[in-house]
This record gives C-alpha cells, structure tokens and sequence, in this order.
C-alpha cells in the first residue's frame, strides 16, 4: 500500500472487469450534463476524453506501443494485443479502455470538435480508434451566447486581477518550486483551506494538452481513492506551481471530503460526483474559490511572485470566454463551463447557491479564512461586497 502522496511511475492497473466496470460508469456519468444542444455534446466528449485519461491510468499502453504519434516525445509504434486482449463480438477489449469504448458506442456522438480530437488521441494508446468515435468535426447545433451576469462577473474578476498585479510589483519575489508535483503541493497546502495529503501521484506517458483534467479517483487504492496525473508540461514553472499547489491541490481536496461522505452508489466503481456534469461545476467553483482566497493571503505573506501569478490566472479567466478578449478554443464551445469560472467563486465567497453544495467542512474552513483575509486586507472585502451585490440580484439576464 502508498502512502500520502506516494508517487507510482506507470499505470495503477486493476483486474479488467473492475477497470471495464469503472470506465463505464465513469463514462456514463459523463453524459449527464447541465446543458442541451450541441453544447452537450462537445461537453459529453470532453468528459469522455477525461475518462480516457483514467483508462490510460488503469490499463496502460498496449504492450510495444508508446502512444500516439503527435500526443508528445513518445512517437508511435505498431503496438501488439490491447491489455485485455480482444472480446469476441464486443468493443474489442477487455479493460477500462473496452468499457469506455461501450458507452461511447452507444451513445452515437457523431462529432465533438476539439474535444473529440484529444478523446481520439488518448484511444490510440488502446490500438486504433473504434469507427463509432465522435470525429473532430465542430459540433453541429445551437451553441447559446455568454450570459449577462457573466460578462459583470467577468470585469469584477478581471478588476480584482490587476489589483493584484499592481500589489505583487510591491512585494519581495521568490524563485518558484522545482517542476515536482509533490514540491508544488506541499507549497500550496498552507494557502487551501482544508489541505489533504491522501492522493496517489501516478506518471502517465501523456502530455498536459492530452490529460487536461489530471486529478480522479480511481478504483483499486484505498479510500478516497484521489489520484493526481504527473505529466510533462511546458508551462512556466511558477504558473504551473500555482495550478498545481493551488487549483488542483483544491480540486484534490474536494474529492477527499465528498469520499469522507461514503459511497453515494452501490457500487465503489462509481466515479467521484465532482468529477463530471454539475458536480464538475461546483468542484471549479471551489477551486477557484480557493485561488481568490490564495491570492489575498499570499499578499499578506509577501510572496509576490504568487500573488503576480494568481491575479494573471484571474485576468485569464475573465478573458477566455466567447466573445472575450482572448477566447480560449477549448471554450468555444463549452459556455457554462466557461462562465462557472468567474461565476462559482463569486457565489461561494458570497455565500450564494454554489456555497451551499459544498461539503459543510470544505464550506465553514473556506468561510473562516475569507473573512479573516477581508479583515485583513480591505481590497478582498471590497470584492466580496461587490460579489454579493452581482448575485443579489433578482434577474440574470
């Protein structure tokens, strides 16, 4: 058994039934999402693409095979048998990769866009791509505007990130951690409110532009379960310390208080319900939550080279949404997503309705240390004043 943060250097392979029995789960629950239309779909097929992620986890490369050509350094090969062998009749394998390859099936997604292109790339490392993938195509529909109450959160969030690019020019600079994720956590659990220290670090063969989601809970580890992905990555040491310390040492958190509730389905195979759909919404809230708090306390520490970091994060944010000033492709498609970023830290810090899914623990440790950081630094109360005024408000047009 690892311990805390004990770091695994290949797959966490399990028995292929329990594998198959995850992914399909895990798969299935990625297709309940808050949205309609060909939103839907392009969010269904980034799920799908975050399942493939724990797949590659779980049932490893095909044996001779070092991945798909253009995912990174690892080229490509001509491969041999998939992990599980073949299913006569079936979707070709036996592992997780296999029941990821059911639900897919079955759900008939003709295309996802970008999404369908990263879920592809991670199926390659299972052998070819099965006929009934989504394809790359841009998804076909509808796709509704950004909202009105976004585009106010949005200039708040914004407003308060130049603030804190302003302060950090004041403040003493640190060099960042060394490129290790364990570094990077251990830096970042004195800035997240409810720190925990029960993950598995496990090495995946894939790039960050491939795993963009890298923290799941996976079957065959004792609860809760929480597995954070350390893959190569060309970010910048200190954004990638913050992202790494800060938001996903958040999202590593949640996961661990929802698992402190107790399974929620019969079956230990069900994937966390922070993972996908509305339960991913409010695990972003949080984590985003948890860096507006990390940027007011890393001012009153004086660390300036995070507080620089942190209130460029929330520009990028605040400007990445269609339409924005600098829209991110991975969000062309994915409005709710990309609103909840600006939208769901507000209403936590607010105590709005996001604040009420959270785990009474994460909630109340979140709480105390945002009104101690407001009392301590009046631009953070003036924010959080400001934020309960935008979703006070009767309409959201």
């Amino acid at each position: 058994m690892h311990g805390p943060g004990a770091q695994i250097p290949g797959p966490s392979q399990v028995a292929a039934p329990v594998a198959r029995a995850w992914a399909v789960a895990a798969a299935t629950a990625a297709v309940r999402v808050p949205a309609l239309n060909a939103e839907s779909d392009a969010w269904i097929v980034r799920g799908w693409a975050d399942v493939a992620v724990g797949c590659l986890a779980l049932d490893g490369p095909r044996p001779g095979d070092s991945g798909p050509g253009d995912s990174g350094p690892w080229g490509s090969g001509p491969g041999a048998a998939g992990p599980g062998g073949a299913v006569p009749g079936g979707s070709g394998l036996l592992g997780a990769f296999g029941g990821l390859d059911e639900v897919v099936r079955a759900m008939g997604v003709l295309s996802g866009g970008r999404h369908a292109a990263r879920l592809r790339l991670l199926r390659r490392f299972a052998g070819p791509v099965p006929r009934w993938y989504p394809d790359a195509r841009p998804v076909a529909g509808f796709i509704r505007r950004i909202s009105g109450i976004a585009w106010r959160a949005a200039d708040l969030v914004a407003g308060f990130g130049e603030l804190l690019l302003s302060t950090a020019a004041s403040l003493p600079r640190d060099a960042p951690c060394p490129l290790v994720s364990a570094r990077q956590l251990a830096w970042g659990v004195r800035y997240r409110p409810s720190p925990s220290d029960a993950h598995i670090t496990l090495r995946l063969p894939v790039s960050r532009r491939l795993a963009r989601r890298t923290w799941m809970c996976l079957p065959g580890l004792a609860s809760p379960g929480t597995v954070i992905a350390e893959v190569p990555s060309t970010a910048p040491p200190l954004e990638q310390q913050i992202w790494r310390g800060i938001h996903e040492g958040a999202h590593l958190d949640h996961l661990t208080s929802l698992a402190r509730r107790g399974p929620l389905a019969p079956s230990s195979l069900a994937p966390s319900p922070g993972e996908f759909g509305a339960g991913l919404l409010i695990a972003e809230s949080y984590a985003m939550a948890v860096e507006i708090l990390a940027a007011v306390e890393c001012v009153l520490a004086g660390e300036g080279h995070a507080v620089w970091q942190l209130g460029a994060g929330l520009i990028e944010r605040a400007t990445r949404l269609p339409g924005g000033a600098h829209p991110a492709a991975e969000f062309a498609d994915l409005p709710t997503l990309a609103e909840i970023y600006l939208l769901g830290p507000i209403e936590i810090l607010a105590d709005g309705a996001a604040a009420a899914a959270l785990p009474d623990e994460l909630i109340s440790s979140l709480r105390d240390r945002w009104r101690a950081a407001c009392a301590a630094y009046p631009p953070a109360a003036a924010f959080g004043s400001a934020a309960a005024r935008l979703i006070g408000r009767s309409a959201r047009p």
